[in-house]
């Protein structure tokens, strides 16, 4: 897998490990609540906004299906890191993304061609003052309760989202 994931999905679960995204301590969703999102769009180009706008990665997508979930193994020698796209409602869904021991969430905003990815960062998250009694604050990091309604939260967290960073296309 190319540099595109590292930068993107690694560097998004590197922030959720460093406490700057939304994790919990274990993960919230099985594969029996999982649906094979990725299935309705084929062919899938990586996007990522920077200051020119939306930049195209000429790396390919290769998610390997395992059950309901995908799974992603970078580098031979390093972590396999599963996704399970959970529905929340209307055109929005979870990403749970599980890699060793961290579990970290993210928005994405399901859209005809293309699925919008929308961190869920902590400093965000705190300044909007309405999660704090499904999310511990701790430092820069964020977890979510043990036994938070984690449906109701992932709807709640809807309207508190930062702009999405990345986008997943299907070109074809």
């Amino acid at each position: 897998m190319g540099t595109w994931f590292r930068v993107i999905f690694l560097g998004l679960l590197a922030l959720g490990l460093s406490g700057c995204i939304l994790e919990s301590k274990k993960p919230l969703f099985a594969d029996a609540d999982a649906k094979l999102l990725l299935a309705n769009y084929p062919n899938l180009s990586y996007y990522e906004l920077d200051s020119r706008g939306w930049q195209k990665s000429e790396e390919a997508i290769i998610f390997t299906l395992q059950g309901t979930h995908y799974a992603v193994k970078p580098e031979p020698d390093e972590t396999e890191i599963q996704f399970f796209f959970v529905p929340i409602e209307g055109q929005w869904w979870v990403l749970q993304a599980n890699a060793g021991m961290a579990t970290s969430y993210m928005l994405v905003k399901v859209e005809p061609k293309e699925l919008l990815v929308y961190p869920l960062d902590c400093k965000t998250l705190q300044e909007s003052g309405k999660l704090g009694n499904e999310i511990e604050f701790k430092d820069s990091s964020c977890f979510i309760k043990d036994g938070a309604d984690k449906m109701g939260l992932f709807k709640a967290l809807i309207g508190s989202a930062s702009e999405p960073s990345t986008k997943l296309v299907s070109e074809g």
